[in-house]
């Protein structure tokens, strides 16, 4: 059976369903092996990806049935994850360097439980 999202379903999580776009997520993120293109951030609230262009291409395929960056970057907002822009300066700051960084109030490093209580926002 095919969910939205992509996958089989959720891992059961303390007894609780967590979409498999999240649990593959957290995987890519926790995955030391994809540090270089993506990571949590040094305080472990929002992560980073680098070089979207290698991200889409190497990472994404082998976590869903797509390499296509924009998808992934739309399933984030339809779960609630937001951009990160940094202001300083009175103006936006452009990274030296393909970096796109995207927060969740409950996607927290260390804080897998938190992972059930985000939730797919529901279209009209």
């Amino acid at each position: 059976m095919e969910f939205p999202g992509g996958g089989s379903g959720g891992a059961a999580l303390g007894g609780s369903s967590v979409p498999a776009f999240l649990t593959k997520l957290w995987t890519l993120v926790e995955d030391p092996d994809t540090d270089p293109l993506i990571c949590w951030s040094p305080n472990g609230t929002s992560f980073h990806v680098f070089d979207q262009g290698r991200f889409s291409k190497e990472v994404l395929p082998k976590f869903f049935k797509h390499n296509n960056m924009a998808s992934f970057v739309r399933q984030l907002n339809m779960y609630g994850f937001r951009k990160v822009v940094h202001i300083e300066h009175g103006g936006l700051v452009k990274p030296e360097k393909d970096d796109t960084e995207f927060q969740h109030p409950f996607f927290i490093r260390g804080q897998e439980q938190l992972l059930e209580n985000i939730k797919r926002k529901v279209t009209n």
